[in-house]
């Protein structure tokens, strides 16, 4: 069987040989996709590229712009801000719900998930990333029995996840075609996996689950299901426990 062609959207300057992305590249070539990348600076292309696509990874990264969701700067990092990047991603997303194509968005991803289908994000939240980029900086999450996510992930009501991120949202901020999924602990109103309510299967997470070893043992298969649910549901398969 042909393998799935999955976009990628990754950071300025990072291309498919980036060792940035090899984490990404390493698990969705494992679960037996082809991945192709998109960035900023090749971004002419987006929409021819994106018709070839069979699924779409929204990657980490920076801070969406703030005008994306109606409100001013109050908390973003204006330094990671790329608003080249939000364009792109905000539109190729855009593309790939409208061909309902499976989407995983992680991290950033997740965030541009939210609000490119109309909510808003909290500009600063304390305590969700490390001071050292190099650190890891663990927390507990709450995964809601019976969703998409909690079957991707192996039915796994609760587990571990790292955290690297300073925006986020809560029920209020969640767009209307969204459900939560997941929840950190111990705030537990904020949201940190969501799924669509009106597509074949839109999964979002907040860590980021291709950092395999950063995760306790206990967790690491999770991560690993989930980008293998991803791939059975671009194939249109039952998804495994």
């Amino acid at each position: 069987m042909q393998k799935p062609r999955v976009g990628l959207t990754v950071k300025r300057g990072r291309d498919y040989h980036h060792p940035k992305n090899q984490y990404y590249i390493a698990r969705l070539e494992e679960a037996g996709a082809d991945v192709v990348v998109f960035h900023p600076d090749a971004a002419h292309d987006w929409r021819e590229r994106a018709q070839t696509l069979d699924g779409l990874v929204l990657g980490g990264g920076g801070d969406v712009h703030p005008r994306r969701y109606g409100e001013p700067l109050n908390g973003t990092y204006v330094d990671s801000i790329d608003e080249e990047r939000d364009a792109l991603e905000l539109n190729l997303l855009r593309v790939c719900l409208e061909r309902d194509i499976p989407v995983l968005a992680i991290c950033r991803g997740i965030q541009v998930l939210n609000v490119g289908l109309g909510g808003r994000l909290r500009q600063h939240l304390e305590g969700h990333a490390p001071r050292d980029r190099n650190d890891v900086l663990t927390h507990l999450v709450r995964v809601r029995p019976g969703s998409r996510l909690w079957e991707a992930l192996g039915q796994v009501d609760a587990l571990v996840v790292n955290s690297f991120h300073h925006q986020g949202f809560g029920p209020e901020d969640l767009a209307p075609s969204l459900v939560a999924s997941a929840w950190a602990e111990p705030e537990g109103w904020l949201i940190e996996g969501v799924e669509s309510i009106n597509h074949r299967w839109v999964v979002g997470v907040q860590w980021h689950p291709e950092r395999v070893h950063e995760f306790p043992p206990e967790s690491q298969e999770a991560q690993r299901r989930l980008f293998r649910a991803f791939v059975r549901a671009i194939r249109g398969e039952p998804i495994r426990v």
